[in-house]
């Protein structure tokens, strides 16, 4: 849980300048803005108090402006067993798709 406006907010589970890390369900999360080499680590920490241990959850990653390659590190490191349980992704922006298409990791489903 993080802070909001002075209050406890149980959806919000990372934010900062640039990202926002939302609990939108059980086991889906929504990311909003830009994960990069800045924030990644902060984030995943954030991710793994929830997540780690477990099937990963579900991302939505429709609001994404902006994700480089230690923010795709940071979702990898979602799934203790990325290939029979990989991260899936939701809403993923052409761009996005073909960057996880040329690299070909068995980490991510898109969904």
């Amino acid at each position: 849980m993080t802070k909001v406006d002075g209050r406890l907010s149980p959806d919000v589970l990372y934010t900062d300048a640039q990202l926002s890390i939302r609990c939108s369900g059980r086991g889906h999360i929504r990311l909003s803005g830009q994960i990069d080499v800045t924030n990644s680590d902060a984030a995943i920490k954030a991710l793994l108090l929830l997540y780690g241990g477990k099937q990963a959850p579900t991302c939505d990653v429709g609001d994404l402006e902006f994700i480089d390659l230690y923010g795709l590190r940071t979702l990898t490191l979602l799934s203790d067993d990325p290939v029979d349980h990989p991260v899936r992704l939701r809403n993923v922006q052409p761009g996005l798709e073909r960057v996880l298409e040329l690299l070909d990791w068995p980490t991510f489903a898109i969904t």
